[in-house]
């Protein structure tokens, strides 16, 4: 058991004590009364998850699609939310584990069980399955004092700020603190970390980066600030800015407006700037940019009856005039994916990330639930994107993709199985260039047919 974890438990027994012994003497008439509100208003719940995949990608040096991700995976979570004692300290715990069925894919490195590697900077590609096991991604104390609230252990970020987290079916994990207010319409938050784990690892580790020669170098914490102001019922406002020690600086403003409609439906506008510069300035070895990275986000969201309309564009730019800085957008404090996250919204599941360097990319997506046609709890929805005008370093090709996504789901909603999920996800992705996978273009493979199909079935109720 890590020296945090043990701390945080002892820490846990001390404060219970003194209500534990105050019961132990009391009559037994007055014994529920007197029961500690810590347990009383416990929250207990398990999740059993499922996921099988089947994605291939095309080989352009033999023009043949291959197997790159070939798995059925499970995951099973437990979760603890305690109650308050005096109203001000509690404690939660979280843990998880993985098995794979069969796992045929290319590499191990799949997301949805735990690789045998030790961090994002030291891969085992020559691994060739994942490790079933479990980890804890969730032991923290925390504190309320009127407006005034605290989180310190292993934590997700629930304030405002630029620290976010990697997910499989579980989310993953920062070991530090978080300190937040919530004065009214505005909320503030301040957060530091000196470790993370994304889910596809068992245990947390030391952020680092790499100086330019191919060394890493240990990068001792990160931190963040933010804050959110509730200007009216409709339109909020969230602004945040942080830093990975030495390394990198962050930066969001996010605008969210909601516009009721006539015969209850809804317009839902959302407008977002992130960026990302190093500290250290420009010419140095370890330099991800040549100048201020940054990816423009807008979003029209319509709904109406049965009906979920979306139409969203994004604009990439992430300079770049040297070998081996990046060119493409990324919204991390550490690089690179699973060293950490930002808390980075727009998500289209149609594989690419759409962000590369003078790179625009649109999205659309119609959803129908179809309940009025007496399919209880199935929705449907049909999405495409796509991307032009990408740039990289030293070469004179421009980049486009486009792709086209299907989904399925049902949601049960009664019986021994009610809020379980199953869904089906299909996409197909074409890279509409000849240039190989991860070439030129450092966030780009070729073109891919992925088949996801998931279940979550909630074991408490």
């Amino acid at each position: 058991m890590k020296p945090l974890i043990r701390l945080i438990m002892i820490a846990l027994l001390l404060s219970i004590a003194p209500t534990a012994r105050a019961a132990d003497n009391a009559s037994p008439a007055a014994a529920p009364e007197a029961s500690s509100p810590f347990w009383r208003d416990a929250k207990f719940s398990a999740n059993l998850y499922y996921f099988q995949r089947y994605r291939d990608r095309l080989e352009k040096s033999t023009d043949h699609y291959g197997v790159n991700l070939s798995h059925a995976s499970s995951q099973l979570s437990l979760d603890f939310e305690s109650g308050w004692l005096g109203d001000f300290l509690g404690f939660d715990f979280g843990v998880f584990g993985a098995y794979d069925f069969y796992n045929d894919s290319a590499g191990a490195d799949h997301e949805m069980n735990f690789v045998y590697w030790r961090d994002p900077w030291h891969p085992e590609w020559n691994s060739s399955k994942n490790k079933d096991a479990a980890s804890v991604y969730k032991a923290l104390m925390k504190m309320k004092a009127g407006p005034l609230w605290a989180r310190a252990g292993y934590f997700q970020p629930q304030g405002p700020g630029v620290l976010g987290v990697n997910w499989s079916f579980l989310p993953g994990t920062y070991q530090g603190a978080e300190v937040g207010a919530d004065l009214g319409r505005l909320t503030l938050a301040v957060a530091w970390a000196d470790e993370y784990k994304a889910p596809w690892y068992t245990d947390t580790y030391h952020f680092q980066k790499a100086d330019g020669r191919g060394n890493f170098q240990q990068v001792d914490y990160l931190w963040s600030l933010g804050a959110r102001y509730q200007a009216t019922e409709r339109l909020s406002l969230e602004a945040a800015y942080g830093q990975s020690q030495s390394y990198l600086w962050n930066a969001h403003l996010k605008a969210k407006y909601e516009l009721p409609l006539a015969d209850g439906d809804t317009l839902r506008l959302a407008a977002h700037s992130y960026f990302i510069n190093d500290i250290n300035g420009a010419g140095a070895m370890d330099d991800n940019v040549s100048a201020t990275a940054l990816q423009q986000y807008l979003a029209a969201i319509y709904s109406t009856g049965p009906w979920t309309l979306n139409a969203e564009f994004t604009y990439s730019r992430a300079p770049h005039e040297q070998a081996g800085q990046v060119n493409y957008f990324a919204y991390r404090l550490v690089r690179p994916s699973g060293g950490a996250k930002g808390a980075y919204e727009p998500w289209w599941d149609l594989r690419s990330d759409w962000d590369h360097h003078q790179e625009k990319a649109v999205f659309f997506k119609a959803g129908r639930a179809l309940d009025d046609l007496g399919l209880s709890g199935v929705k449907a929805a049909v999405s495409g994107a796509y991307g032009w005008g990408g740039r990289a370093w030293g070469s004179p090709e421009t980049f486009s993709e486009a792709a086209l996504g299907l989904d399925l789901s049902y949601t049960v909603d009664q019986g021994p199985l009610a809020g379980a999920i199953f869904a089906l996800h299909f996409t197909y992705y074409d890279n509409r260039t000849d240039l190989p996978s991860w070439d030129t273009f450092q966030n780009a493979f070729q073109d891919e047919h992925d088949v996801k199909f998931t279940m979550i079935i909630p074991l408490t109720k």
